[in-house]
């Protein structure tokens, strides 16, 4: 239950949701809000409607991979990163993997960069389910199913996965990866 992970026992957090804007970023928003959580937004708007966020929240119209990210961070000192930002269409990965890489390695780097250097307590990625799996060797796949995605798109929430690991041994970022299914 999402309600249940975004129900932290602090009151009063500031929490980055990233992709605010879209479906479920924009749900996972107003959540928080109701739970009492201070909410900003960071959303470029290419896929989200700027009529899905929530009037509580800070809203600021950046791209994850722009360089004043960084002075967003230092600015409103959050504890929590709540990212749901990426390229998220499978046939767009596989006909631009430089885009999709940029989008979604890079900004999330950039996220990842800032995170560290303002003291975040928490980072929240939203990866995906299937994508990383590739074809399917058992069904249901469970968090010990091989991973072996077969598209650009599944290699960098992937890639991420790996790069939180690393930013949790070298800095002690706290991370949480969530392996949504298709929505």
């Amino acid at each position: 239950n999402i309600f249940i992970i975004i129900n932290y026992t602090l009151n009063n957090m500031k929490i980055l949701v990233t992709d605010g804007a879209g479906f479920i970023g924009s749900q996972i928003a107003d959540a928080l809000i109701n739970n009492g959580h201070d909410v900003s937004i960071i959303d470029n708007l290419s896929t989200g409607n700027e009529k899905n966020i929530n009037p509580k929240a800070s809203f600021f119209k950046l791209d994850i991979g722009h360089p004043d990210v960084i002075k967003l961070f230092k600015k409103e000192k959050f504890d929590v990163v709540n990212h749901h930002a990426a390229q998220i269409d499978v046939r767009k990965s596989v006909s631009d993997p430089i885009f999709d890489a940029n989008v979604n390695i890079i900004g999330t780097i950039n996220l990842l960069q800032s995170s560290i250097k303002t003291g975040v307590k928490k980072f929240m990625f939203a990866s995906t389910g299937g994508a990383v799996y590739g074809e399917q060797e058992y069904f249901p796949a469970d968090e010990n199913h091989p991973t072996n995605p077969v598209s650009p798109y599944g290699i960098t929430k992937l890639t991420i996965e790996k790069y939180l690991f690393f930013y949790c041994n070298e800095y002690r970022l706290n991370h949480t990866i969530l392996r949504y299914a298709n929505v």
